[in-house]
């Protein structure tokens, strides 16, 4: 008799929070019945205390996160004591892995999934690091390759291929202990461009293979899907905050004018006819100096700080530091063995995506068709929380809505102990 599939977990709200460079979200939902997930509440505040993906001080990023939380609960009209944390990881660690074990009998049984799924990991797992996420990919029964759910089937050795996510494990403990401040525990760590491609990946684009780009403020992070399943995962520490940088630095203006004109007024496609940066500017850029330089009057003008600039001066700012994020990206993937894996679909999403032309680079660049995504998959959004900067914390939920009780790959990377023994034990561990 082949056994019937767990009941999902979601009876109650749960909450998600996605800590990144430049906001704090957190989002509370719960399973609406139908398979899908409704938004209960939200809030929202600049970050404070986090840099480039990493904790820069405690204190503040504690304070920012208790006012977020907060700021959701009154908003849900609910208080959580835990949530699901979405972060970029640090240094992330990607790699696809395999493991296998004897069955007891000839018939696969739940305790034999729940058995392999067990069984040491630390081979794979690169020093320092920790496991973050597990995506089972498929299980094989002797040599029968591509079984999707092995119960009630007949065999011998059980093996399983599953990707493994890691992240710095001094990175995942201090975003713990900035939630342990506030009352909070961490019931598990999503990586921020997973949950994205969830959000604004359909199951089709996913299942012929696409690549989610999630441009924040800090960071920029980048999921490969393939057959539905998540196979790799990379975070570069370069977001739109350096742009916004650039911008200030070579027009020596405040960060405050420099982030308006790179939102209002920037764009990565110049209006002359070349498209290229002067090399002086290029080397402004790269140096980090706020040398002053002039280039020739070409195209439309903008004004800031009372004086008058070329356009093209602002695209020509912002095009190298984006070329660079993409150079970077593609050279991870080559050095990954990743970039005939990715397919010929790229999505670009988060806050830093949205600037003008952006989509149209990464095209010729990448010789790839992209598109702009936008995260889709719940209700109860409205207009302030369905944006793209929203869709890491949007799939966060849709993520935590699919996992079925006491699920095996869940219990590897999930962060609180199941059951009174297992906190117990944990408190053991932590104490003597």
């Amino acid at each position: 008799m082949i056994l019937s599939k767990t009941k999902a977990i979601t009876r109650r709200p749960f909450a998600v929070l996605d800590i990144g460079s430049s906001k704090i979200c957190c989002m509370i939902g719960e399973a609406n019945g139908s398979g899908g997930v409704r938004l209960l509440g939200h809030g929202t505040h600049a970050s404070a205390g986090i840099r480039n993906g990493e904790v820069s001080e405690l204190e503040a990023l504690s304070t920012v996160i208790g006012k977020t939380v907060q700021a959701a609960e009154r908003d849900a009209g609910i208080s959580v004591t835990s949530v699901t944390v979405v972060a970029p990881g640090g240094t992330p660690f990607s790699s696809i892995c395999k493991k296998s074990v004897r069955l007891s009998d000839a018939v696969v049984r739940r305790r034999d999934i729940d058995r392999l799924m067990a069984r040491n990991d630390n081979g794979n797992i690169p020093e320092n690091y920790q496991p973050m996420h597990l995506q089972t990919l498929q299980y094989g029964l002797d040599d029968v390759r591509g079984i999707a759910d092995p119960r009630g089937m007949r065999g011998t050795n059980l093996s399983v291929d599953y990707t493994l996510v890691c992240g710095l494990r001094t990175s995942l403990a201090n975003l713990r202990e900035a939630l342990a401040l506030n009352h909070l525990e961490t019931d598990r760590f999503l990586h921020s461009a997973y949950a994205s491609g969830l959000a604004c990946l359909s199951a089709e684009e996913r299942d012929l293979g696409s690549v989610i780009v999630d441009m924040g403020g800090g960071t920029t992070s980048i999921a490969i899907f393939m057959e539905g399943k998540l196979v790799y995962v990379d975070t570069i520490k370069i977001g739109g905050n350096r742009v916004t940088t650039d911008i200030a630095r070579v027009l020596s203006t405040p960060l405050a004018d420099a982030e308006r004109l790179k939102a209002i007024d920037g764009s990565v496609m110049p209006t002359d006819i070349t498209g290229v940066a002067p090399d002086s500017l290029r080397e402004v850029v790269r140096l980090g100096r706020s040398d002053n330089i002039t280039i020739p009057a070409l195209g439309t003008t903008t004004e800031v700080a009372g004086q008058t600039i070329e356009r093209n001066l602002l695209s020509a700012i912002i095009r190298p530091r984006i070329e660079e994020i993409l150079e970077l990206l593609h050279g991870r993937m080559e050095r990954a063995r990743m970039e005939h894996t990715a397919g010929s679909r790229y999505v670009l999403t988060g806050g830093a995506s949205q600037l003008t032309g952006l989509a149209d680079l990464f095209a010729k660049q990448a010789k790839k068709s992209v598109g702009l995504g936008k995260p889709i998959g719940i209700a109860g959004l409205d207009e302030d929380s369905s944006g793209p900067c929203f869709a890491a914390s949007i799939g966060a939920l849709i993520h935590v809505s699919r996992i079925e009780e006491n699920d095996p790959t869940d219990r590897q990377t999930r962060t609180l102990p199941h059951g009174p023994f297992e906190r117990i034990g944990a408190w053991l561990r932590d104490n003597l």
